[in-house]
């Protein structure tokens, strides 16, 4: 695949993601955190809606859900965008966006809270602005480490987080 190609294809990523108004939130549960070994581990699948600003994704949540308690005690996390069943024709080679994140709260008073409130209410209106009043909301900045788009059988590119292009990932990259 031409390096046009790869760009046209990283450019569709954006467009699919930025199509979405919510992302899936893989986190660590926070009750097997404490655990002693890795078999006491368990993930967590939840969703938020979420923005993307200067390549990192920002989700304003409530401290209450399970999802919010665990990244307030580990920064590992992983989200999901993927093509919805309806229209496609083969569940196995659903469109997907895959991204490794580390999670960081962004307190009240740090000088991207306001800017990201501002641009989460003009995409998902009033309500956020409801939300800041409640105390238990926090906002995370989920700094993508690794990412993976998936357009079909074969058709698998890595994607570089920082200049957002894409590689593609052939059989020996598997064996990595």
């Amino acid at each position: 695949m031409s390096e046009t190609d790869l760009t046209l294809l990283a450019q569709e990523c954006q467009i699919f993601m930025k199509q979405r108004q919510s992302l899936m939130l893989s986190s660590l549960k926070a009750s097997s955190l404490a655990g002693d070994s890795p078999e006491d581990v368990w993930p967590d699948i939840s969703y938020a809606p979420f923005i993307w600003r200067d390549g990192v994704f920002y989700i304003f949540i409530s401290e209450l859900a399970a999802h919010t308690r665990n990244l307030m005690r580990s920064e590992s996390t992983s989200v999901m965008f993927i093509e919805d069943e309806e229209g496609n024709r083969n569940p196995f080679a659903r469109r997907r966006a895959t991204f490794v994140c580390r999670a960081g709260q962004v307190e009240r008073e740090a000088e991207a809270f306001e800017p990201a409130l501002a641009e989460l209410e003009k995409a998902f209106g009033p309500t956020v602005g409801v939300l800041k009043g409640l105390s238990d909301f926090r906002l995370f900045a989920l700094q993508p480490v690794s990412g993976r788009y998936v357009v079909g059988f074969g058709k698998a590119y890595d994607i570089d987080p920082t200049s957002f292009s894409l590689h593609h990932v052939g059989p020996d990259d598997l064996q990595k």
